[in-house]
């Protein structure tokens, strides 16, 4: 295989790989680091563009056909053209990347953007007066005059994009900037190897193997979000399922368990059931990590509330209206709120009230309405009703990481409503 022959097979595959990668991407835009994924894109169109840019050079040099001369011309300029696009989206995806903010970040945004402009120009007046390149009679690509300054304008874009690096180095791990830093030593290494060898297509395929390490960094990022968010779930898992066994809440519980198996032994027989049916979900909690069936943290909840009204009688009344329960619903999502309800709701009026749990379809989703004719949560709670806020957001906040749901809270002097919202086909992940 010829010199020739091996640059055609090289940006062959530099232009395959990137347009996979393209697809790729493009098709999973959702979820978050979206301007980040939106300058990597621009990163692949634009290595693209130059492999095809680059191949007309290989494939057509010196035929004499009225294609290949407008071949030859319309791809050395779009080489050129991609190339001041690559250096310009490096730099916007390094900033984005790390987050960098800051007047230096500022600064060197700007001057990157006139160095991408001048390249630009560079690139115009070459196709008209020969200014980086210049194409014979004879349909031969040839340097120009100020080829030496298409090559100094990407080097300059290159120290620029090391300052960013520098900039974010606190962010960063290690591997981070190995990775970051081979998409400004791998192109430089090409861009030297294709200026000092002249004839060697260096630069799409080194630009190609940067961005397969970058994506390399990108998903082992994620991968690590990923692990980061789960282990925030298991701690809210667990200080949720500690909340709800407190000791004064198991002592209480046992105490009413107590007087019942003189009192009413039948009773007493269910409330130990309950009870245990009780802590046995809140211990599954612990391992359960997709949304359970509704009917599920329902029968939770029941076991929760025929304890408390065990222990206050009359004061504490329950109505359920559930007739939608074909859903699922991450777990001690109703129960934390059905409690709230009861501790900081009706149980601080002398005379007690009731808790209402309904179930609506609502479109595309299902609405879970915990009500209470209590207090409302603005009334002086004293030192525990921060638990209540907080238990709450924790529940806010698991619904939207694991089902993409909403909890709503409309408070006022005569009691509290929540409404739990769960989209359709949003259950799992």
């Amino acid at each position: 295989m010829d010199l020739r022959s091996a640059n055609i097979v090289l940006e062959s595959y530099s232009v395959l790989i990137c347009l996979i990668l393209l697809l790729y991407q493009a098709a999973h835009m959702d979820g978050g680091f979206r301007k980040q994924k939106r300058w990597f894109l621009f990163l692949l169109a634009s290595n693209i563009g130059m492999a095809f840019g680059d191949m007309p050079d290989w494939l057509l040099s010196g035929q004499q056909t009225a294609m290949a001369w407008w071949l030859m011309r319309m791809g050395t300029f779009l080489l050129f053209l991609c190339a001041a696009f690559l250096t310009i989206g490096l730099t916007g995806y390094l900033i984005e990347t790390q987050q960098l903010k800051g007047r230096r970040v500022q600064v060197i945004w700007r001057i990157a953007c006139v160095l991408f402009f001048l390249q630009i120009a560079g690139t115009v007046l070459s196709a008209a007066f020969g200014f980086f390149y210049t194409i014979t009679p004879d349909n031969v690509y040839q340097r120009g005059k100020f080829h030496i300054l298409s090559q100094a304008l990407p080097f300059l874009m290159y120290l620029l994009d090391v300052a960013l690096i520098a900039e974010g180095r606190d962010k960063l791990k290690p591997s981070s900037v190995f990775f970051l830093g081979s998409f400004i030593v791998l192109p430089l290494v090409g861009q030297l190897l294709q200026a000092g060898f002249y004839g060697i297509a260096a630069i799409s395929p080194t630009i190609t193997l940067a961005i397969l390490l970058a994506l390399l960094n990108v998903q082992r990022g994620q991968e690590m979000a990923v692990k980061e968010k789960e282990r925030e779930l298991t701690e809210m898992r667990v200080e949720i399922m500690l909340s709800q066994i407190r000791p004064h809440f198991l002592y209480n519980t046992l105490t009413a368990i107590r007087q019942l198996c003189d009192a009413d032994p039948a009773r007493a027989k269910q409330s130990i059931l309950d009870f245990s049916r009780f802590l046995r979900a809140n211990m599954n909690s612990l391992t359960t990590k997709e949304p359970i069936p509704f009917t599920q943290e329902l029968e939770h909840t029941k076991s929760y509330l025929n304890l408390e009204r065990q222990r206050f009688g009359e004061r504490l009344k329950v109505v359920y209206d559930t007739p939608v329960t074909e859903f699922e619903i991450p777990t001690l999502t109703l129960q934390p709120v059905a409690e709230n309800a009861v501790r900081h709701g009706v149980l601080r009026r002398e005379e007690g009230g009731t808790v209402r749990i309904a179930t609506e379809e609502w479109g595309d989703g299902y609405v879970v309405i915990v009500a209470d004719d209590g207090v409302g949560m603005d009334a002086p709670a004293g030192k525990d009703s921060d638990g209540a806020h907080i238990g709450l957001a924790n529940v806010r906040s698991r619904l939207a990481d694991q089902c993409g749901g909403t909890l709503l809270i409309n408070s006022t002097e005569n009691g509290t409503t929540v409404n739990i919202w769960i989209p359709k086909g949003r259950t799992g992940r």
